[in-house]
């Protein structure tokens, strides 16, 4: 009687260990499915425009990628890295920027549409989104084109300035961006240290709308410099206050910049209106400087 009572009693423990073992086991394999990367690579994304936005040529350098609305990080492309998702998914991508030119500090640029893209995912494997592309949001306004391909330029050279813009062709400019009509940019030579250079759009602008101060406003500018210079902004109500905005380093070679303007403009609520400017003077016992700018864009909502 106590040997058959004490079999049952090993059978029953017996049978619970194994079910705690099976449980074990699929807890483990589930975990460890979860567990198992799927992969994305994005290698660049385009920009494209209508005739009426200015030029493609772009410095898009990183992807804000989410899936399923869930966000994996912001990737400098080209990328490649994990997700933790298999199965169909909805991959949609912001296309990144460096703000004012800086690598610390990088956003999703609010005038570019987000790109979405059906994907199917699967554990270990490799899923190629290539040949990308973007369009400007359709509520931006283009406040101020100027690609100087036109001899009537609208930034104009101040009383306060010794040196004159003026339009030059540069061959450069053609290879930059293959099939655009692009040959002509604005330039400004100081020769002497004591040289000093500024000038400002021709227009102003008002970024209100209703009252409201617009949400993001931009501007966009391609230079070549072998000199440092100061873009900002004059503020026009009560008094006219001149607002240095940021510093932009030489660059050897033609480099793109995106200007956040919305900060000075929003602590300047009092402004009815404002013009851009630029300013530069030559370094003391440094080269003739030389500063070249083009395709210049001024947006906001």
């Amino acid at each position: 009687m106590k040997t058959s009572i004490r079999i049952k009693y090993m059978m029953r423990c017996f049978s619970l260990v194994s079910v705690a073992f099976l449980a074990l086991l699929v807890s483990c394999q589930k975990t460890s499915e979860l567990d198992i990367p799927s992969y994305i690579s994005i290698d660049t994304i385009r920009l494209e425009v209508t005739s009426e936005q200015g030029t493609a040529y772009n410095k898009i350098v990183d992807a804000w990628v989410y899936t399923d609305n869930d966000l994996e990080g912001a990737f400098e492309l080209p990328a490649k890295f994990p997700v933790l998702k298999s199965g169909a998914s909805e991959i949609r991508i912001l296309p990144g920027i460096k703000l004012n030119g800086i690598a610390e500090t990088r956003a999703a640029y609010p005038f570019f549409n987000p790109i979405v893209v059906p994907v199917t995912l699967k554990h270990e494997n490799v899923t190629n989104i290539n040949n990308l592309k973007t369009t400007y949001n359709i509520k931006t306004v283009f406040a101020w084109i100027e690609d100087f391909e036109n001899p009537n330029i609208t930034l104009d050279t101040t009383i306060n300035s010794d040196v004159k813009i003026v339009r030059v062709g540069d061959p450069a400019l053609s290879s930059i961006l293959p099939g655009e009509s692009n040959h002509w940019a604005a330039k400004v030579s100081i020769n002497n240290d004591s040289s000093y250079f500024e000038c400002v759009s021709h227009n102003d602008y008002k970024f209100t709308n209703n009252g409201d101060i617009e949400s993001s406003v931009f501007m966009e500018l391609n230079y070549k410099t072998n000199c440092k210079f100061t873009v900002g902004l004059i503020a026009y109500g009560s008094q006219t206050l001149r607002k240095p905005v940021l510093v932009i380093n030489p660059s050897s070679s033609w480099n793109k910049i995106y200007i956040n303007f919305t900060p000075t403009i929003l602590a300047n609520s009092n402004a009815t209106k404002f013009k851009v400017y630029f300013t530069a003077q030559k370094a003391e016992n440094g080269p003739d400087a030389e500063i070249l700018f083009d395709n210049i864009k001024l947006l906001h909502f």
